[in-house]
């Protein structure tokens, strides 16, 4: 093995202060040690840290056995042993091959007219002058998405309760349980207080509600087009359906992956545009040219208006990097890994490389007018066999609600002061806009 390049040696300061400023502190780091750097073994054995091009083409360009979840165990304790984020191996494949159908090609697209109501529906009594906290609008938008396009609910009564049940989830997931997760000893109920209390509350509260809806469907299986539905129809390999665990494990993940942090890309766009006005105006002029009710389709095919997403999810990538556990031994950046070793590959390095985005600090959408970008030069959904199964959604989902929106409405920042990045990639303070 060659000898690894310098790093940070206190796993639980760089754990804190990676949570507390995950894209400041992943680029401190940068600059310190450079690229690739090592970060503190994990049972015993060596991690590396990279996001140079060839680093990262070296890691994501194998064969899917290659490769494993760095942080299986974490993800097992709180998702479940069968969420994506927790399998391996075979088990890992059959299950993703099962998931996508939803999230791609022309069933992804019959969920477009959907997702632009619901926008519209829950942004009509927008006012001007009206202030607002744009996390709070855009939250309530990707939650009525997951409520009627994964879970299928529909009645006011039932879809009231479960917006409460999703949020209490949603809300369980803080600092403090990120903490637990790492410390295994922490996760216990000590009485009902606590994150992990927390955390397990809101699990149980769900299932109280999806465990007789389960049951009713699959007494009466009519057609549907929801995720749900579509889950309770899927068959693996061996023509046997999902549990009513592993199906409640998947949905778990796809909230995580695709509730907060959809949210969280849609106020990051009217912060950076905010604050760019020229590259709002031209926003506005090319959604102004599609005509008064454009099809979901033109909206996702317009041009500037992706750029202006994958823009927003380059300076703003939902995690700043994912963590791989090789199962063979490897060459990456320069240096001999064994099997067993992982890799981080530093997402927030690869978006701010200098020499692939040139005035990395910038929001500039042109630049992806300009050229087409790798998928190891830009990765804000991961990368490689585990990439996010729903990456292809959440843009298109995205690129409508954000559209939407600005071809009725602009959004005027109270305060143009720098907003500080929290927990899991999402704005730490506040983001005031004025209706206009």
């Amino acid at each position: 093995m060659t000898t690894l390049p310098k790093g940070p040696t206190n796993s639980i300061l760089m754990n804190v202060q990676g949570l507390m400023d995950p894209i400041g502190y992943t680029l401190r780091m940068r600059e310190r040690y450079g690229d690739p750097m090592s970060l503190p073994k994990m049972d015993g054995k060596p991690v590396l840290a990279t996001g140079s091009v060839e680093g990262l083409r070296a890691l994501f360009a194998v064969p899917p056995e290659t490769l494993d979840q760095m942080l299986g165990k974490s993800f097992t304790a709180a998702m479940g042993e069968s969420s994506l984020f927790a399998l391996s191996g075979a088990r890992h494949t059959a299950m993703r091959k099962l998931l996508m159908p939803p999230f791609h090609g022309q069933r992804m697209r019959l969920y477009g007219k959907q997702i632009c109501d619901l926008a519209l529906q829950h942004s009509r009594d927008l006012k001007p002058g009206l202030e607002l906290v744009a996390q709070d609008l855009m939250q309530t938008i990707s939650l009525q998405t997951i409520i009627h396009i994964v879970f299928g609910v529909t009645a006011p009564a039932e879809a009231a309760r479960l917006e409460k049940l999703l949020e209490d989830l949603r809300k369980s997931f803080s600092l403090g349980l990120t903490v637990t997760l790492m410390i295994p000893w922490l996760r216990q109920e000590f009485r009902g207080v606590g994150p992990w209390a927390r955390r397990q509350r809101a699990i149980r509260d769900l299932r109280s509600f999806l465990d007789p809806e389960l049951a009713r469907r699959r007494a009466d299986p009519a057609e549907r087009t929801d995720i749900l539905s579509l889950l309770l129809e899927a068959r693996q390999e061996d023509g046997t359906a999902l549990s009513d665990q592993e199906i409640f494990e998947q949905l778990h993940t796809l909230l995580f992956a695709g509730h907060s942090t959809t949210a969280g890309a849609l106020t990051w766009a009217l912060y950076f545009l905010g604050n760019a006005p020229a590259v709002l105006r031209r926003l506005r002029h090319e959604l102004t040219a599609l005509g008064a009710d454009p099809e979901p389709d033109a909206l996702a095919k317009a041009p500037y208006l992706e750029a202006v997403c994958n823009e927003t999810l380059r300076l703003r990538p939902s995690s700043p990097g994912v963590g791989r556990k090789l199962n063979a031994p490897m060459q990456i950046a320069g240096h001999e890994l064994p099997a067993g070793a992982g890799v981080f590959a530093q997402i927030i390095w690869a978006h701010h490389d200098p020499a692939v985005f040139p005035e990395s600090a910038v929001f500039r959408p042109e630049r992806f007018l300009e050229r087409t970008y790798s998928p190891f030069e830009f990765l804000p959904f991961g990368g490689g066999n585990r990439r996010c199964i729903g990456a292809a959604f959440a843009l298109y989902e995205m690129k409508l609600i954000l559209g939407t929106l600005l071809r009725r409405y602009s959004f005027e920042l109270v305060s143009t002061k720098p907003v500080r990045v929290g927990l899991q990639g999402l704005p730490g303070a506040p983001v005031r806009v004025i209706v206009r």
